[in-house]
């Protein structure tokens, strides 16, 4: 299957039906320090995929309250955020990053599994965070305002719908 998702990346949006999240998520992320994070590295956690930019003015003011959250419950709610990217240009997505205590997609992943990402999940703005369960499940397509305004919710499962298919 590694060999067979970069064709289907490039195939995306006609190939929703052979991907699915927990194959998107199966890469190589690498934390603030450089060093390398792993899916099983993430195993029995709950993923925030966080989408944004640095020249995002809604990115800007949503990011430090994304942190303030992350910080008081990671750990204590086993709960790990991955950064995807959506900027055009590394040197400005690798300065924003400096920002964020949590882990991010690989730069030169961004437009192949990042928007891969970014369009099973269905988004169309940023910022956007997608809440996945540790059986990666999407429990909440659409969680950034509930994040930050009832961070005492956490996992933030979105209630009217049980499951998504992604």
């Amino acid at each position: 299957m590694k060999f067979l998702l970069p064709i289907l990346l490039l195939l995306l949006p006609s190939c929703h039906a052979l991907l699915n999240i927990r194959t998107l998520l199966d890469t190589t992320y690498t934390d603030r320090s450089g060093n390398n994070v792993t899916l099983s590295d993430l195993s029995g956690k709950y993923l925030g995929l966080y989408f944004g930019a640095s020249w995002c003015p809604d990115c800007q003011a949503y990011t430090p309250k994304l942190v303030k959250v992350y910080n008081q419950i990671h750990e204590a709610d086993n709960w790990q955020v991955i950064w995807v990217t959506r900027d055009r240009v590394e040197e400005a997505a690798d300065s924003y990053f400096t920002h964020m205590p949590w882990i991010r997609l690989q730069w030169a992943e961004k437009d192949t599994r990042g928007l891969a990402m970014f369009q099973l999940t269905q988004q169309k703005f940023i910022p956007a965070v997608t809440m996945v369960d540790p059986e990666y499940n999407v429990i909440n397509p659409e969680a950034n305002v509930e994040i930050v305004t009832h961070p005492k919710k956490f996992p933030w499962t979105k209630e009217e719908e049980n499951s998504y298919e992604f």
